[in-house]
């Protein structure tokens, strides 16, 4: 594929996306759990096989390793100072038997417009930046929820080492990220990481000063996605009721072929996610062209649907609409991932994610990006 045809497809200009591919040179024991997922390193730490603040040592070794090969001429990333003391604290909780939730002890990592009341710097109006007075609504959030905060990434800083604000997920140096849509950064950065990433309905207050902007998650899985909106939201996510593996059978999802034509590849990727979604019980309607984000609303109540889908896109028509927005893995062109949008009704979030679940979990198309060696096998020794 040439690399207009990969820009058509939806990377950002200046962005080469990462290849996902099994890591295949040696690692330390550690750097399997790092990448394993939210679920396996609650089940370590529950069982007092692992602490939080273990796991944020590694994660910080690994973020000083990839500035040690050359990343640190791009100061994509800013390591929040009291991580580790947030971990410990996180650590005590728990051995008193307070949990907060399944994020109690997980590093994760915020773009940097979202403001903090610590240490470390906010982003403003690019390129300024200020050291916030307090949290923002989605900092104390999180903060509620047990999450360590490890630190903060810029999207475009990033993108000059070919790792956007998704790779701070993609990469390994935390499982989980917040981004904000104040440019619609949300799924299109996630989609070329081969992440999930939701862009929820309305706004979840991200920027200094109140300002509005809409956060969302990114995370390897849909599960680990869902746990981190609740989680901004203040809400517990009842796993049996919104992860169904049923969760598209019955319902109505139209094919948006206005998402289509920017790469043929890519829509052949598409087109056998639709199969996918035919098999899993979904009725699938062709849907006329979109003329903009306004009208999705309108065109999902006029044909009784309850979800659009297509190729996920850098800069489409539903980047600036208020309905909700998921990201999905659908596979690969030549080594670069694809994902599947799934648009939805606002404040059918939690439907939205359900069908979402049933697609991953029908094709587990996720893939463990390899990282350099001179990354893994620099990790501290647990």
């Amino acid at each position: 594929m040439q690399r207009s045809q990969m820009l058509r497809n939806g990377a950002p200009r200046g962005v080469t996306r990462p290849v996902l591919a099994r890591a295949t040179a040696p690692a330390s024991p550690m750097a399997h759990l790092l990448d394993a997922g939210v679920l396996p390193q609650q089940q370590m730490m529950q069982a007092g096989k692992l602490s939080s603040h273990a796991l944020t040592s590694q994660y910080l070794g690994r973020i000083r390793s990839l500035c040690s090969i050359g990343a640190r001429a791009y100061p994509g990333i800013e390591i929040n100072p009291e991580a580790l003391k947030i971990a410990l604290e996180m650590d005590r909780e728990r051995q008193v038997h307070k949990v907060r939730g399944p994020l109690h002890g997980i590093p994760v990592v915020l773009r940097d417009n979202i403001a903090t009341g610590d240490r470390m710097k906010t982003r403003t109006q690019s390129p300024q930046t200020t050291h916030a007075s307090c949290d923002s609504f989605v900092a104390a959030r999180l903060r509620a929820a047990g999450a360590v905060i490890i630190g903060k990434s810029n999207l475009r800083q990033w993108a000059a080492v070919s790792v956007p604000h998704a790779s701070a997920s993609w990469a390994g140096l935390t499982i989980l990220a917040v981004d904000s849509a104040v440019d619609g950064s949300i799924v299109a950065p996630a989609s070329t990481c081969g992440l999930v990433a939701i862009k929820p309905t309305g706004t979840i207050v991200a920027g200094q000063g109140g300002e509005p902007a809409t956060a969302g998650p990114m995370a390897p899985s849909v599960r680990e996605a869902a746990w981190l909106l609740a989680a901004l939201r203040g809400e517990h996510l009842a796993d049996g009721v919104v992860l169904d593996a049923a969760g598209l059978h019955g319902r109505r999802i139209g094919v948006a072929r206005s998402l289509f034509g920017r790469c043929a590849e890519t829509d052949a990727v598409i087109g056998q996610a639709l199969l996918v979604l035919r098999e899993q019980g979904a009725e699938l309607i062709e849907m006329p062209p979109q003329p903009g984000p306004g009208d999705i609303e309108a065109l999902l109540g006029a044909h009784g649907l309850d979800a659009l889908v297509g190729p996920t896109c850098h800069g489409d028509v539903q980047a600036q609409s208020a309905s909700p927005q998921i990201t999905v893995p659908a596979g690969v062109v030549q080594g670069l991932p694809v994902g599947l949008s799934f648009i939805g009704q606002a404040n059918g979030d939690m439907q939205l994610i359900a069908m979402a679940y049933a697609y991953e979990q029908a094709t587990l198309h996720r893939r463990t990006p390899a990282l350099p060696s001179s990354i893994t096998l620099a990790l501290p020794q647990p």
